[in-house]
């Protein structure tokens, strides 16, 4: 019998409450703001890093999780008697955590060689961001529960994370720009004008696809996307931030198009956060032309 313990980091932006019902073990991805070290979903809430953000002196930083890290996580779940664990991680294109989670594989044999033929790790690089793999961890964890096997589970995860299409918009270029996204001046322009980039995420790689004009706008060429886009078994995930109203209205705009609800909603965590600011929105997908 297969005893399978689910595994992420806290970029997937799952709630503890979620995770801890689900028991998915989510380990934190360190923060530091202006000198000071944070664990992202152990020293604050997604609210309260809003607050955190908008009194810095500088944009935080995001650091790699630690093989030593991951090791214990391993140990631990070997000592419980769990035969096999399965951990996906934020994109290996964003962040050497991926690196770091194989890294301690051999470290996690090399210093408990009793593990070895005992519990089997697998670890999956969801070339994604956020919900967009925090949400097939949860189905995972779900199956688990189910009895489904090691290569069912993972096969699930895959088939989500190669067919996912993720689309986000910031309210506000501060953060942007901040961030080193687009220059000084664009963001400048940008502002002027109105001007929402509507960013695409698909296949490990994330780009600007359209510049439309107003927060409105924006979001109909999301879901207009969206509803061209979906395969039709599919659900939809959001992400939101403080833009006031933007969550009611993007649910709207979706549901007059597709008649669909959303089946999960999360609010944006550290990651994202960072780059496009609190004020935003997001939605994923799996893609009915892949």
């Amino acid at each position: 019998m297969q005893s399978i313990k689910i595994m992420t980091d806290s970029a997937s932006d799952l709630p503890n409450e979620v995770a801890k019902q689900l028991g998915i073990d989510v380990i934190p991805n360190p923060i530091a703001v202006d000198g000071r070290g944070y664990l992202e979903g152990v020293d604050f809430t997604p609210a309260e890093f809003y607050d955190i953000l908008a009194n810095a002196k500088e944009i935080p930083t995001t650091s790699q999780i630690s093989p030593i890290t991951y090791c214990e996580r391993y140990y631990e779940a070997f000592q419980r008697g769990y035969t096999d664990i399965i951990l996906v991680g934020i994109s290996s294109n964003a962040s050497a955590t991926y690196l770091r989670s194989i890294d301690a594989v051999k470290l996690f044999f090399d210093n408990c060689p009793q593990a070895q033929g005992k519990i089997n790790i697998h670890i999956i690089d969801s070339k994604t961001f956020s919900l967009g793999y925090g949400f097939p961890v949860m189905k995972a964890a779900y199956m688990a529960r189910q009895g489904k096997s090691v290569e069912e589970i993972t096969a699930t995860i895959k088939d989500w994370l190669e067919r996912l299409e993720i689309y986000f918009t910031a309210f506000s270029f501060e953060y942007i720009k901040k961030s080193g996204r687009i220059s000084c001046a664009s963001a400048i322009v940008g502002e002027a004008l109105g001007i929402r980039p509507l960013i695409q995420i698909k296949n490990g790689e994330m780009k600007i696809i359209a510049k439309p004009r107003g927060n409105k706008a924006v979001m109909q060429k999301m879901a207009q996307i969206l509803s061209e886009n979906i395969d039709p078994k599919s659900p939809y995930l959001m992400l939101t931030g403080t833009q006031e109203g933007a969550k009611e209205d993007m649910q709207k705009m979706i549901y007059s198009m597709t008649e669909k609800e959303p089946v999960f909603v999360s609010d944006v965590g550290c990651s994202v956060c960072i780059n496009s600011g609190p004020k935003m929105i997001g939605i994923g997908f799996m893609g009915k032309n892949q």
